[in-house]
């Protein structure tokens, strides 16, 4: 065979094996809110502990239905088609969200190159840093759409306030002052952050998680799956789903404050106590502005929690209700009882 010849045959191998090289890309799922609810037992994801961006991806930022603006990118593994990932930009924006939308980056890749990238092959996904790492496409076992799913309610925990705990750990402040998560997480029934073994099932920012998709999936009008952790004290209930609503889309944010006003007379009775609602758990304060020399107490029922002379503080964890009460230990006169609550 001639040179010419040679480079000829060479050049049409070339030109026929290009659209097969360009076919064996794989190609991303068509998100469909029905898929939701598709998954295993237990979703098992990690903590993406990469800070920087992860390289061999394209995309950007998309524009939604909702003119709302979500990032997403996809791995060189999936042909580019930038309509691809705006269909999963207008998925997410379908989830319950609020600002923190627009914070969020999406990275798509095949399920084997997220566990490589989450640190495990059981691992379906990953968040931290404002990303997610979840699959482009389904298999038997998971959709694509649930893992997402999942993995943004761990984006909304991480854009709400729980003080003086963390709530992508701990989950959003009313839906956990609710679960009682500080009370059982004292009594070891509860274990937040737990990332393996049989306590990663009683991880509160999971179950957190997993009843954000939850929320999704009914508000979809599309029929439950059984509940995926197996404790039966961690099924969600109305309440539960109304409470993480609200806190994905009225977050809490900070104390209320409440005021009392009283005062002990020369011959009169020389407590007084004022039984106040707390229904969220967190950090409160108690302080007392008096000419009178007074001590303060708090107390859930009998059990002193806090004491202090003029101010008191402590942690709300469990009880509903406490009471404050001032003890004058000379003189008479008004005084006046500040709180901040959760």
């Amino acid at each position: 065979m001639s040179v010419r010849l040679w480079v000829i045959c060479l050049g049409v191998l070339v030109v026929l094996a290009a659209p097969a090289a360009a076919g064996s890309k794989r190609t991303l799922d068509r998100p469909s809110l029905a898929r939701i609810a598709s998954g295993p037992l237990v979703i098992r994801d990690a903590q993406l502990r990469r800070a920087d961006a992860p390289e061999g991806f394209w995309g950007g930022t998309y524009t939604t239905r909702t003119s709302e603006q979500v990032t997403v990118y996809s791995s060189n593994a999936y042909a580019v088609d930038n309509a691809a990932n705006q269909r999963w930009a207008d998925y997410i924006a379908t989830l319950a969200h609020g600002p923190e939308l627009s914070l969020v980056s999406l990275y798509l890749a095949p399920p084997a190159q997220v566990a490589a990238m989450c640190g495990g092959e059981d691992i379906l996904g990953c968040y931290g840093h404002d990303r997610i790492v979840a699959p482009g496409e389904g298999t038997f076992e998971v959709s694509a759409e649930s893992v997402i799913a999942h993995e943004y309610g761990h984006h909304v925990a991480a854009h709400r306030s729980n003080v003086p705990w963390p709530a992508l750990a701990w989950g959003t402040k009313r839906w956990a002052s609710y679960e009682q998560v500080c009370r059982r997480a004292r009594a070891h029934e509860l274990f937040p952050g737990a990332e393996g073994g049989l306590v990663y099932l009683f991880n509160p920012g999971e179950v957190f998680a997993e009843t954000f998709r939850l929320l999704n999936e009914r508000k979809a009008g599309i029929p439950e799956t059984p509940w995926r952790v197996v404790d039966n004290s961690l099924v969600p209930n109305d309440r539960d789903l109304a409470l993480v609503e609200q806190d994905v889309k009225q977050p809490w944010s900070a104390n209320r404050t409440l005021r009392f006003l009283g005062g002990f007379t020369a011959r009169g009775s020389s407590v007084r106590s004022f039984k106040v609602a707390t229904p969220l758990d967190g950090m409160f304060t108690a302080s007392v502005q008096s000419a009178v020399a007074v001590r303060l107490d708090v107390l859930n029922g009998k059990k002193r929690v806090a004491r202090g002379t003029t101010s008191a503080a402590g942690t709300v964890c469990g009880p509903r209700t406490l009471t404050f009460r001032v003890t004058r230990t000379s003189g008479s006169g008004a005084f006046a009882l500040a709180l901040s609550l959760p």
